[in-house]
């Protein structure tokens, strides 16, 4: 099968991008949630290589079987594929890399050599009710640790490839060393942990919770202003 020539940059979703890979050409797959710096060099690349290469943006927030199937953490990510195999990843991608990783692709320069992984912050540790910092919790703890809490728990449900995710971080670290004693602040990181995402039906991240006595109070998705976020606290639990 013939592929087709496309002299711009396609967007793609979950449901589409194995068909998009198997269109017979090499793949810049981008992973980016919004605009990027780099978003002119893509049009000319795309235009100068038509019938070449296929640039492919997809975002990964709204795609989170094919973020974490090329284990997407640090956006804007590039990905080149060939054959449907991924041959080289940068993350986070920059112009230059954008045009070392597609010389390789296209058998006009060497391997890049790969990028030092991104620092990230560890993820909290897990502790005690009170601790001034969230409670990781798992698939297994999730009962323990927030169903049969005493007190009132707020639960994070995030991944860390998630950009609205960190966006609201702050906040819930805040409100955890704010409201110690009186509230249990929690985080689900859903990559690792499926069962508990699959249990509370979680379609998009973060999606926030809140519970007492092992019900479920309220509930939430997206990255909401402090203010608001206290708003529900008060609203359900009188906290915030």
């Amino acid at each position: 099968m013939a592929a087709a020539v496309f002299d711009t940059p396609l967007n793609t979703t979950d449901q589409s991008l194995d068909r998009v890979l198997r269109a017979g050409l090499p793949v810049a797959l981008i992973f980016a949630d919004g605009p990027t710096p780099f978003d002119a060099a893509l049009n000319d690349l795309a235009r100068a290589e038509a019938g070449k290469l296929l640039v492919v943006k997809i975002k990964p927030g709204e795609n989170p079987e094919s973020a974490r199937r090329f284990q997407v953490r640090t956006p804007p990510v590039l990905v080149t594929v060939r054959a449907g195999a991924a041959l080289t990843t940068a993350q986070p991608v920059g112009a230059a890399d954008l045009s070392a990783h597609v010389a390789y692709l296209l058998g006009r320069g060497p391997r890049p050599e790969p990028k030092a992984p991104p620092r990230t912050e560890a993820p909290a540790a897990a502790g005690a009710a009170g601790a001034a910092h969230p409670l990781t919790v798992t698939d297994a703890s999730f009962e323990a640790d927030v169903l049969r809490a005493a007190e009132p728990v707020l639960v994070d449900f995030w991944a860390p490839w998630c950009g609205p995710c960190r966006m609201v971080a702050p906040t819930v670290e805040k409100l955890a060393g704010e409201l110690a004693g009186r509230l249990r602040v929690a985080k689900v990181n859903t990559d690792e942990n499926p069962r508990v995402a699959r249990q509370f039906d979680i379609q998009g991240i973060p999606t926030m919770m809140i519970f007492q006595g092992g019900r479920l109070v309220t509930r939430w998705s997206g990255a909401e202003p402090e203010g608001a976020i206290r708003r529900r606290l008060q609203q359900a639990v009188g906290l915030g």
